[in-house]
């Protein structure tokens, strides 16, 4: 079980108390004058006018004169009393006129216990109940002090009747405003409570903000939540407040399963007064009122919503329902998204965890090959040098140093790439015109037995902070291909230069070039185009997947571009200021 800390987000505000919101002041102020008219048409000694706030309340909204007991604007009175004033009350069309009656109206400040009670002994009043339409109660129009319906003054009950029309227009304006200023209020909150949910890095987290959030939007004194981590398996739930977390745990959500299914097939909510079960999870929680919505739809994500109401408090509305209920669903939607990305997490942390193996492996298993490979070479050094395997022919002794070569190459080649992976090595200030001609010296050899010369293309100096090794083993790696991969008697022209994206290296050869399907995948996968022209060339064939990692890795990006039968280039550009290169190192 989660629980969150702190004062509770939104506590309900009790039935029995408590002004409402407030409403538009040109129509308070139209009630006012109302209330002033009709008391000097009747000669009242008050006149008031109260509007219904839910099922057992009505609340004064203005008041006219010097009424009994100091009545003021957002006193309560109870619909019973008018009930029991109505009853007894003498009627004249839709006028009830009363004598001494009592009326008891309270003080309730907003997440209070009721603090004081006024009980008005009125001399007399005069009722005129207003319904709307509809025929449902919308308020009281009455005034304090005798009233002769049998011998009123001329006009006087039929100005009445006007000034009540009046105020039930007015009073249920007001009322059609308050319901869409409370919508207004709950589809903020809402959204406050997903984007909450939307920037969670998980289900636990998404629940503990949702449950944080929720009695706010739901005007609620307790909130929780619950959801599968996987289907089937383990739950996990959020409270709010904190010691709700010490009475409804993870397990609570299997109780409420047949609940959630018929959420889910009836697209609504459960209340206690539906469910004896949520009655009694509301006891336990230290309520009388539950709500419950599902969360998701079932398929892709499955758990509860669950809110809470003390017995005093306003009962749960169709409009609260209602948005409880879509709340759920949007909210489901989030908790599949939060567990895909927590199993895409899951899945690339163990790719990387599996890559650093494969590095691991690789660099082992190279490091393992060298020592034999260097006690085949020095032997075979020895055997060459013993006089009578020159007489007897050399060739199995010369084949056994050759082979012995590629396969250093190739342990060199493998190291190379484990090294590329891990990160390059401090950067330091060096001249790359000087490198690039340490690179061509290496393929010299190679280039005069094929007839190819090299066309270098430089300043006298070009100075860059870099990592040394890891760049001259790209310049040895283009050059190197370049020569092997031109025809005899080519040409291989080299360009190094610097410009405003920082440092740029081109490498063209007369080759036998690249098919243009393979140009797409020729940094990533690491082997020669098979060209019919290339499998006579030794080598292990990863030197550009090499340089490429590494030229990633300082900062820059290299590219290749060719024509099959006419020869290939390769660029790389390097940032010129090392700082670009600190940061990608860091």
């Amino acid at each position: 079980m989660t629980a969150l800390g702190g004062p509770a987000a939104g506590d309900a505000r009790p039935s029995g108390g408590g002004a409402t919101q407030p409403a538009d002041e040109q129509l308070v102020d139209d009630i006012g004058r109302i209330a002033g008219s009709v008391r000097e048409v009747v000669g009242a000694v008050a006149a008031i006018v109260s509007r219904v706030v839910d099922d057992e309340w009505l609340e004064v909204m203005a008041v006219s004169g010097d009424p009994s007991a100091g009545i003021v604007e957002g006193l309560r009175w109870q619909r019973d009393d008018l009930d029991s004033l109505l009853g007894g009350a003498e009627t004249r069309g839709r006028l009830h006129a009363t004598k001494h009656r009592t009326v008891s109206y309270v003080e309730v400040p907003t997440n209070t216990p009721e603090t004081e009670r006024y009980i008005a002994h009125h001399q007399g009043l005069l009722l005129a109940p207003l319904y709307a339409p509809a025929g449902d109660l919308v308020g009281v129009l009455s005034t304090e002090g005798p009233v002769d319906l049998a011998h009123p003054p001329p006009g006087a009950c039929e100005l009445v009747e006007l000034y009540a029309d009046q105020a039930r227009l007015v009073l249920t304006a007001l009322r059609h405003q308050d319901v869409l200023t409370e919508r207004l209020r709950m589809s903020y909150a809402a959204q406050a409570v997903l984007h909450g949910a939307a920037a969670a890095d998980g289900v636990p987290s998404l629940l503990d903000s949702v449950a944080a959030r929720l009695g706010e939007m739901m005007r609620a004194r307790g909130a929780w939540a619950c959801a599968e981590l996987e289907p089937g398996v383990l739950r996990e739930a959020a409270s709010y407040p904190a010691e709700l977390a010490d009475r409804l745990g993870a397990e609570v959500c299997t109780l409420l399963e047949p609940m959630i299914a018929r959420c889910l097939e009836d697209g609504t909510t459960q209340t206690h007064e539906s469910d004896r079960l949520l009655g009694r999870l509301a006891a336990v929680a230290g309520y009388e009122q539950a709500l419950l919505a599902a969360l998701g739809d079932g398929v892709a994500s499955r758990g509860a919503l669950l809110v809470f109401r003390a017995a005093d408090d306003d009962p749960w509305s169709e409009a609260d329902r209602e948005a409880f209920f879509m709340l759920g669903r949007r909210l489901g939607t989030l908790t599949a998204q939060a567990k895909g990305r927590r199993r895409d997490q899951v899945a690339a942390e163990e790719l990387l965890r599996l890559d650093a193996y494969r590095r691991d492996l690789v660099a082992s298993i190279t490091h393992d090959l060298k020592t034999p490979l260097t006690a085949i070479a020095l032997n075979t050094e020895l055997l060459e040098s013993d006089g009578r395997l020159a007489e007897a022919g050399s060739h199995p002794v010369t084949a056994i140093r050759r082979s012995a070569d590629r396969l250093a190459n190739l342990v060199d080649d493998l190291l190379a790439m484990a090294r590329a992976e891990e990160g390059v090595d401090p950067v330091t200030e060096v001249d790359l015109v000087t490198m690039l001609r340490d690179a061509c010296g290496h393929a010299e050899t190679e280039a005069q037995l094929r007839g190819v010369v090299f066309d270098l293309h430089a300043p006298e100096e070009l100075r860059a902070t870099v990592d040394q090794n890891a760049l001259a083993r790209v310049f040895a790696n283009l050059v190197a291909n370049a020569v092997k991969f031109s025809l005899p008697r080519g040409r291989v022209v080299l360009h190094l230069s610097r410009t405003d994206d920082g440092v740029e290296f081109r490498c063209t050869d007369e080759g036998v070039g690249i098919p243009p399907e393979r140009l797409a995948s020729l940094f990533d996968i690491p082997r020669r185009p098979p060209d019919s022209r290339s499998e006579d060339f030794p080598g292990s064939g990863i030197g550009l997947a090499i340089c490429q990692r590494i030229v990633t890795r300082m900062g820059g990006r290299i590219s290749a571009d060719s024509t099959q039968g006419q020869g290939s280039t390769f660029t790389v550009i390097l940032p010129a200021d090392p700082a670009e290169v600190h940061a990608v190192q860091r």
